[in-house]
């Protein structure tokens, strides 16, 4: 076929004499253009007679497409396919099937296209007529599915001509009245329209029903007419038609999912597809450009009845951009009214509609804008985007400030050269949005997204997601203590980046209004990437073998999540099948360590996503301290340290990766040569400081919410507070547990007095490693550990890699209570001010020197010693370190005493001993404290001392420590001396007790030296007057005991007041 025919001449005269042939492009006319210039394919279903069974209409339908083959004279030659040859064939001789039907006419369509190297102008008349005559039938149903089927496999094709009528027809019933040229009937086949202002013969058939006139009553044949509807019946009757029309379109081709892209699931990539797969392209220029992919897009919105397209009163066409509203019908009138250009009239319960929508959800009222530019070269299609986005950064549209208006504005930037295009959406907040107010409910718990969809009360830490942003390329290591935030920022951020699968859109409210919303350009990196996420946490496997096989399982997991986001068919066959193993768990450990950096290159590779991975680890130590506990660490760590390795190293599908635990096992040693892996610790972290902990301003947010007095602030940051981390030169202090808080708040919430301070955070689970090292390191009798106890800080050496092993050292120790959240990083100033305020016995203790003489003059030693340590400098990898707060202190206390359980026969000779001093019991001190001395071992009471009497000195400490006595006062210096202990009698008001420990000296001390030595001890008491001091402070009774010891035995007497000295088994009258 010829389209260049014998009538093109005359067509040429009579388009010469219309207005189109006054507009010109590069100096040539639109006729010349053109006109004639493209191959015409017209169809009118409606000659297609329907008989009484569906096969005979068949036969109807297989004659109709051998009379429009024969029309077109299509030929078989050489220049098409062998599969369209013989479909060619079976329907010029009428031996087609109903599949073959389907295909019929976009095979012809291909055809004129390749012969004629144009693009085919489409045009089909009566399209739903087949259906809506036959819906008497009893074949409805089979004609109809056949009838949809037909209409995809059309218009599926891209090598056809298709815009639609659309935007037109919003515009006439927008404005009652629209400006085109009136052609004449038979000139139908040989008109196009080439885009938005472009003229139909669909004008003139309006004019020949009734629905248009002519607004001046001009000769129905001239060009340029305004057309107006004939009344407000034929209007409303066009609007009914139209919208049923538009639903059809919107629902039998699947529109509505494609709608969705933009409005629900903000599917940049799926929606850049669309676009370029529909778009109708053709060497023109850039405004041309513009004008076709704007109304490819207007046309597809409009779709939706739903919503509303709001278009610029005025915009000027030489500028290389267009920008257009979507907005919700029960948003419109947010607009006050001033939206002249859009496609639904508002409809009459629109204003209650609004107003029922914002009283029940006034936070979620939205609008989406999109703004469309063209870019000079395809490589700049990205930076096209992203001015786009930047454009308008004020939201100005149509003369109204749309950040008063809505809570929301979805923005999206789409950048188009030719036949490509690009598309980046970002998040904006009006002025008055407010996030929707918190519930009442506290969550202990790790998974984000129960946090949203639950209701629950949390602490924004969505900064750390601002500087994830701001970072960007690199592998994090972030070690924190069990229960710190880990996996809750862990999902935080999945929520945050991963992309929502099709269909999706819950979570899309998550970030409104939190800290990583108020940067609108953060909120173009939300829902965009492919994250994998592997959590380690529950794992138990006792063997290597079971080992293996979890780490499988989590890996099978992590490919039939991320398969359940694409399109597999994509993948080549040879992808398939080895996803398809590892899926199974059939790979052998080479794929098995390669399986994730396999994942990334598929996801990438196969273009499921413009963006690269993330990788986040959670709870990665877990699997190798299991391992070591287990016995096969030796076998296992190769295959953990492979696999990381090919995750982290080298890896170019990767964006960032982010790995957690508690304690830093060697880590760094996994990849040889990676040099962007950064270490955020408890040490050292300039970083993510402020994102694992509350800090004290979220405290008090938190304490408010809840209605918790201030006042027990004070109580809360001794039992929760005291965490510090690393930050340069300096530490970052004040970081609260946020388990423990969590936990106390749900406990007491909304309760003004008798708040529950209870011991939540160790109490969660069971540390078999502090246990190990308790035990093994025999902390009980460790001096500086017992000075960490009385509340001091003290120098240790911390180090940076810490290596599983059976039995740490002492150093090694220090490493793995740090990071466990057992003790915590002071600075040089509160070690300064602890030195000034130190106890003399503690001075004594660390000093390891004999007991200070009674003698000594202006305490020489004491102050000689605090001197040393005030002007004591850090050396490599030393750190002032303290116990954080009274709920690790009573942990402590809980673990050592579990220790010592297995060392003495009766773990109530401790407590029994402590109620006898308060009781003034002098039988039940003297038995108890000779029965716990006889359980400890030798080594425990004389290793590595110099003088017994600093050893029970300490044992005497150890006790009143894990008794926690209230207002212990050791070495403390009083009137012309110093006593060994004191604290207040809490059975009596007003009573203290003072304690002085002596130890016989003699090889074969007996009973009547240890009296003698008990009877100095008091009477060193009275005549030092070290009672003086406490009669200030209003202490009227004093009970005063002198202890002596000899080896594994120990004598005590009391005195009451002005009461003889009683021993033993003696009376103890007042």
């Amino acid at each position: 076929m010829n389209y260049k025919d014998e009538n093109n001449n005359e067509n040429k005269k009579f388009f010469e004499k219309l207005n189109i042939a006054k507009e010109t492009k590069d100096g040539e006319s639109y006729i010349d253009l053109y006109q004639g210039k493209f191959p015409v394919v017209y169809i009118n279903f409606d000659v297609i007679l329907l008989e009484e069974s569906f096969d005979e209409t068949i036969e109807n339908f297989k004659s109709f497409i051998q009379s429009l083959y024969n029309k077109y004279n299509i030929i078989i030659d050489n220049n098409i396919k062998i599969y369209e040859k013989e479909m060619i064939k079976k329907i010029l001789d009428l031996n087609v099937n109903i599949n073959n039907l389907v295909v019929s006419i976009s095979i012809l369509c291909k055809y004129l296209y390749n012969t004629f190297k144009k693009k085919i102008i489409l045009l089909i008349d009566n399209y739903d007529s087949l259906i809506l005559n036959s819906l008497n039938t009893t074949y409805f149903d089979k004609l109809y599915s056949f009838h949809q089927k037909l209409l995809t496999n059309i218009f599926e094709n891209d090598s056809y001509i298709f815009k639609s009528f659309i935007t037109d027809m919003d515009y006439l019933l927008q404005n009652g009245f629209i400006e085109k040229s009136i052609p004449k009937l038979s000139y139908f086949k040989m008109l196009k329209k080439e885009y938005i202002n472009n003229r139909d013969i669909i004008w003139t058939l309006f004019i020949k029903c009734g629905y248009l006139i002519i607004a001046d009553n001009d000769n129905i044949i001239s060009n340029n007419k305004k057309l107006k509807i004939r009344n407000k019946e034929i209007k409303e009757f066009i609007k009914i038609k139209f919208s049923n029309w538009k639903n059809k379109f919107y629902k039998y081709f699947k529109y509505s999912e494609i709608i969705d892209l933009f409005i629900k699931n903000y599917d940049e990539e799926k929606i850049q597809e669309f676009l370029e797969n529909s778009i109708n392209k053709e060497n023109y220029s850039p405004n041309e450009d513009l004008n076709n992919w704007y109304a490819l897009i207007y046309s597809l919105l409009s779709l939706n009845n739903e919503y509303v397209i709001v278009t610029k009163n005025k915009y000027d066409e030489k500028n290389n951009i267009r920008e257009l509203l979507y907005v919700h019908k029960d948003y419109l009138d947010r607009l006050n009214n001033n939206c002249d250009n859009n496609n639904n009239s508002n409809s009459n319960n629109s204003n209650e509609s609004n107003k029922k929508n914002d009283q029940f959800n006034p936070y979620l009222s939205e609008i989406f804008y999109i703004t469309i530019n063209v870019v000079p070269e395809e490589n700049r299609i990205k930076e096209g985007c992203i001015q786009a986005l930047d454009d308008n950064e004020k939201f100005l549209f149509n003369g109204l400030e749309l950040k008063n208006i809505y809570n929301k504005i979805i923005k999206f930037g789409i950048s188009v050269y030719g036949n490509k295009c690009g598309v980046i959406y970002e998040i904006n907040y009006g002025n008055k949005f407010k996030r929707k107010e918190m519930a009442t409910k506290v969550y202990c718990g790790e998974n984000y997204d129960d946090l949203y969809e639950k209701g629950y009360y949390f602490i924004d830490k969505t900064r750390m997601i601002n500087k994830l942003i701001e970072k960007g390329n690199a592998v994090y290591l972030i070690t924190r203590p069990r229960r710190f935030g880990k996996s809750l920022n862990l999902k935080m951020i999945q929520n945050f980046f991963e992309k929502h699968t099709k269909g999706d859109s819950k979570g899309n409210d998550v970030f409104d209004g939190l800290e990583v919303s108020k940067d609108r350009k953060n909120m173009r990196e939300c829902h965009k990437y492919p994250v994998i996420y592997l959590n380690f946490k529950d794992n138990e496997s006792k063997t290597y073998e079971s080992a293996i096989m979890y780490l499988k399982s989590k890996i099978s997991s992590q490919f039939k999540y991320q398969r359940e986001k694409i399109d597999f068919k994509k993948l080549d066959t040879s992808d398939q099948k080895l996803w398809n193993k590892i899926e199974n768990e059939e790979e052998d450990m080479n794929k098995l360590n390669e399986s994730i950096h396999f994942l990334c290159q598929c996801l990438i590779e196969k273009k499921f996503y413009k963006r690269k991975c993330i990788v986040l680890i959670d709870e990665y130590d877990k699997i190798l301290i299991n391992s070591f506990e287990n016995g096969y660490y030796e076998m296992f760590i190769g295959i953990v340290r492979s696999f990381f390795s090919n995750i982290f190293k080298g890896n170019e599908y990767l964006y960032f990766g982010i790995i957690t635990g508690c304690l830093g096992l060697e880590l760094k040693t996994f990849y040889s040569g990676l040099n962007n892996i950064h270490e955020h610790t408890l040490l050292s972290d300039h970083l993510f400081y402020d994102c694992y902990g509350f800090t004290e301003s979220e405290l008090k947010k938190f304490l408010s919410h809840f209605e918790i007095p201030l006042e027990e602030e004070d109580k809360i940051q001794k039992e929760y507070n005291g965490y510090s981390c690393g930050y340069g030169n300096r530490i970052i202090k004040n970081l609260y547990n946020p388990y423990s808080i969590m936990k106390f708040i749900s406990n007491n919430k909304n309760k003004k007095d008798d708040h529950l301070f209870k011991n939540y955070w160790f109490s969660s689970w069971s540390d078999n490693i502090l246990n190990k090292i308790i035990k093994e390191n025999e902390f009980s009798f460790k001096k500086d550990f017992l000075s960490l106890l009385y509340g001091n800080v003290i120098i240790v050496e911390i180090k940076e890699i810490l290596t599983l092993k059976k039995n740490y050292l002492k150093d090694e120790v220090w490493t793995v209570l740090l990071h466990s959240g057992y003790i915590t990083l002071s600075d040089k100033e509160g070690y300064k001010q602890n030195i000034k305020e130190m106890d003399d016995q503690i001075v004594k203790l660390l000093q390891s020197e004999s007991k200070l003489n009674e003698n000594d003059v202006n305490e020489d030693l004491i102050k000689k010693y605090k001197n040393n340590q005030l002007n004591k400098h850090l050396e490599n990898n030393m750190y002032y370190i303290k116990i954080p707060n009274n709920e690790i202190f009573n942990c402590f206390i809980a673990k050592l005493k579990e220790s010592l359980k297995n060392e003495i026969k009766d773990d109530n000779y401790i407590n029994n001993f402590i109620n006898g001093l308060f009781n003034k019991d002098i039988d039940t001190i003297h038995s108890n404290l000779n029965d716990y001395l006889t359980c400890l071992s030798q080594y425990h009471l004389f290793a590595n001392e110099k003088d017994y009497e600093n050893v029970y000195q300490v044992l005497l400490m150890q006790i009143f420590i894990f008794c926690k006595i209230y207002g212990l006062n050791a070495e403390k210096n009083n009137g012309s001396g110093r006593y060994d202990f004191g604290f207040p009698n809490r059975n009596k008001k007003k009573e203290y007790i003072l304690i002085e420990v002596k130890t016989c000296k003699s090889e074969n001390c007996d009973d009547n030296l240890l009296h003698k030595e008990c009877e100095n001890a008091i009477n060193q008491i009275i005549e030092k007057k070290y009672k003086m001091k406490h009669e200030k402070n209003g202490y009227s009774s004093f009970i005063i005991y002198g202890i002596t010891f000899w080896k594994k035995t120990c004598r005590i007497e009391m005195k009451i007041n002005n009461n003889d000295i009683k021993g033993p088994s003696e009376s103890l009258k007042e």
